[in-house]
């Protein structure tokens, strides 16, 4: 029988945002779980909003709950959790709404809480977060769905439903399975309007022997404080809420040195290295590559969805920069050995344009490039 998950998008104010995390959400491939979207609006004040919501939920098949008074980010995740409890789901996943799932997301997620004594799974993002991958501009590049789905797909295809151990769980993206959440309890409000709460929630079911991890093999765009800003949370010049950090640090005063054992661990640049080189190969397999000179106007704007190797003057010196929606690797440029070493790399038949040699698009390749260049 297909384990059933209750995945519940938190929602106030976000008119801009929100439909395309709901759409997103209830097009989530259902092969290997039931999924019920249940979007849970806190009294949003935006005159219209709520009435524009529920309609929008009805047209995509979502559940849609809104509360009669603004109950703040730990008690509304604490609804969605109870509801979970209560209806007898499986699993139930907490996620921001300034966010695009990709279709696989679920399936990857349950395999990944099987795992042993595993309390709770973060997906994996641009922004996550100490865990996040660096994208030059994630709002343009990664906020479409065929995007979020290759990137998804093609982490999925390197590191499966794995899952590594991390110093808390970031709710943007968060499953757990409704026996931990019973025995863990709900979210605890006092951290009143919001943050840190699934901080000191991933903090005392590691008291309670849980792991708390996060899962390389998904990965969700996320917008990054574009729900907490709509509610006033934070300020655009601000990420966090200073006064809940300090319940944390009350509660739990050796987490940062865990965190900062984590982050010095090197772990995570580990992870990062190899998920863009893998990404960069996966691109380059699917929609080919392009070697391109890195300066003057943008003559070859028509590449730019392709993955691409540009030659950067840097310095004094060239590199090469392999980029591929805002993903970036850079290596030193070594004259043809350089050349030479891309097209062993990426395969020369996968090669579609070379602006350094006006004749080739793929199928000259015997070394192109004019020696004088570097």
């Amino acid at each position: 029988m297909k384990p059933r998950v209750l995945h519940v998008i938190t929602v106030y104010n976000g008119r801009s945002f929100v439909p395309a995390a709901i759409k997103s959400a209830v097009e989530m491939d259902q092969a290997h779980a039931l999924i019920d979207v249940l979007v849970l609006d806190d009294a949003s004040p935006e005159p219209g909003w709520s009435e524009e919501l529920s309609r929008i939920c009805d047209e995509f098949g979502a559940l849609y709950y809104c509360s009669p008074r603004n109950l703040g980010i730990p008690r509304n995740v604490s609804l969605g959790l109870l509801t979970a409890i209560k209806k007898n789901y499986d699993y139930v996943t907490i996620n921001n709404s300034d966010v695009i799932f990709p279709k696989n997301l679920i399936s990857i997620m349950v395999e990944a809480c099987k795992a042993d004594r595993v309390g709770s799974v973060t997906a994996w993002s641009n922004n996550v977060s100490i865990y996040s991958i660096q994208n030059a501009d994630p709002d343009r590049y990664l906020a479409n769905q065929a995007t979020v789905d290759f990137i998804c797909d093609s982490l999925h295809g390197k590191y499966g439903s794995s899952v590594f151990d991390a110093p808390a769980g970031i709710s943007f993206c968060i499953m757990m399975p409704v026996e931990v959440v019973k025995k863990v309890g709900l979210m605890d409000p006092i951290f009143g309007r919001g943050y840190c709460e699934e901080t000191d929630w991933s903090l005392r079911s590691l008291q309670m022997g849980y792991r708390v991890c996060l899962c390389p093999g998904t990965f969700v765009y996320h917008q990054g404080r574009g729900s907490n800003v709509a509610a006033g949370l934070v300020s655009g010049a601000h990420t966090t809420v200073p006064e809940n950090e300090v319940i944390i640090d009350t509660r739990f005063p050796d987490f940062r040195k865990q965190c900062d054992v984590f982050i010095s661990s090197g772990l995570m640049d580990k992870y990062r290295g190899e998920a863009v080189d893998h990404i960069l190969n996966e691109a380059a397999r699917a929609f080919g590559y392009c070697i391109l000179p890195g300066w003057g106007d943008n003559a070859y704007e028509q590449y730019s969805s392709k993955m691409r190797v540009e030659i950067l003057p840097e310095g004094g010196r060239a590199i090469m920069a392999f980029t591929f929606a805002g993903f970036t690797q850079t290596w030193p440029l070594d004259g043809m050995r350089s050349i030479d070493s891309v097209l062993e790399r990426f395969g020369p038949e996968k090669l579609i344009f070379n602006g350094f040699d006006k004749a080739s698009h793929g199928a000259q390749l015997y070394r192109p490039y004019p020696e004088q260049v570097w």
